[in-house]
């Protein structure tokens, strides 16, 4: 009787002769810390469990879906002269790992979580760092699947930009180490100074879409003001970043867990073998439902449907069809039920 909310995000930015990259990887940090807020503020009856993720799809060249976690992302260390670089290769690693320390203390580690589907661990290993014409390529691993799945897998741009922030924090001893000025980008996006964002943030009843809206978008500038300070630059983040959300926007909305409609559909879900024992809870990803919700609030809204949100935007998306199957006879039974026929 009730659906998570989700907004879609997209950032744009451009700057001439100056390092976005590196400004998005502060960027991230502001929009996960708004993220984690949001679920800490979001206590609702119907979603005890707080399904409120926060998901970076695509970051320049890199990623497929807004709200597909992404898994694999390749960033550059770029010295202005590579003639020493191999000799700070122990001092790179340590920081790297340090950043590593800092986003598993967040999220987990998820080379030691296995993966049902496939009996792996969910993340063979964290990077790779290899030596490049200009200093180092380092490839950064994820779990993949939908952004709703985002506690079960792991999000490789979010991962990305904790070891980028180690490595600027550390930036003036790796120079010192080289002898050369470093410099952190995006392997294969063109343009240092052009940054693109998409990703996904999810809410629940307890937050209208505007006010979601308007803290991703601020979130968005104080990443950026902070690293615009840290560096030294005099740009403004308000007028440098565009914060937009054309994509998708579905509303969250609660209704009665009680009502006559939903005790109907308990009833056929029992007789179509889909019930589970429980208290009634909200669905977990956002759904066009929302259209029905907001036009017509006084109209019971019910988001049922086959499939398992660990399948869905994955390497191994897939519905099994005998859950198809019983999809369409609890909807049967639900609409004898609702005619007054059953």
């Amino acid at each position: 009787p009730g659906n998570r909310g989700c907004v879609w995000y997209k950032i744009e930015g451009e700057l001439p002769r100056d390092n976005l990259f590196e400004a998005a990887l502060y960027i991230i940090d502001e929009l996960e810390r708004e993220g984690r807020a949001i679920r800490a503020e979001s206590d609702h009856p119907l979603f005890p469990h707080r399904p409120v993720q926060t998901c970076h799809g695509i970051i320049g060249n890199c990623g497929e879906h807004p709200s597909r976690i992404n898994g694999d992302v390749s960033f550059e260390i770029v010295f202005d002269s590579v003639a020493s670089a191999t000799s700070a290769a122990g001092l790179v690693r340590d920081v790297i790992e340090d950043g590593l320390k800092q986003y598993i203390g967040l999220y987990g580690d998820k080379t030691q979580v296995i993966d049902p589907a496939t009996g792996k661990p969910k993340v063979d290993h964290h990077y790779d760092l290899t030596p490049s014409t200009q200093g180092y390529l380092v490839r950064v691993w994820g779990s993949t699947g939908h952004m709703g799945s985002i506690f079960e897998n792991d999000g490789a741009i979010t991962k990305m930009a904790a070891i980028g922030r180690a490595l600027i924090r550390s930036r003036p001893a790796i120079e010192r180490a080289v002898g050369a000025a470093m410099r952190l980008r995006l392997n294969g996006w063109p343009d240092e100074s052009r940054i693109l964002m998409e990703g996904g943030q999810g809410f629940l009843p307890t937050h209208s879409m505007g006010d979601v809206q308007d803290r991703l978008r601020a979130a968005a500038v104080r990443g950026g003001q902070h690293y615009f300070d840290l560096v030294g630059m005099k740009a403004d983040a308000g007028r440098v970043l565009r914060v937009t959300f054309e994509k998708l926007h579905n509303a969250a909305f609660a209704g009665d867990p009680d009502s006559p409609d939903m005790l109907n559909a308990v009833e056929a879900a029992k007789k179509a073998g889909t019930w589970k024992d429980g208290p009634i809870r909200g669905w977990d990803v956002s759904c066009d439902a929302r259209i029905f919700a907001c036009e017509y609030p006084g109209l019971p809204v019910i988001t049922t449907g086959p499939g398992l949100i660990r399948h869905a935007h994955s390497d191994q998306e897939q519905i099994d069809t005998r859950d198809v199957a019983r999809a369409s006879e609890f909807l049967a039974y639900f609409i004898l039920k609702q005619t007054g026929t059953l």
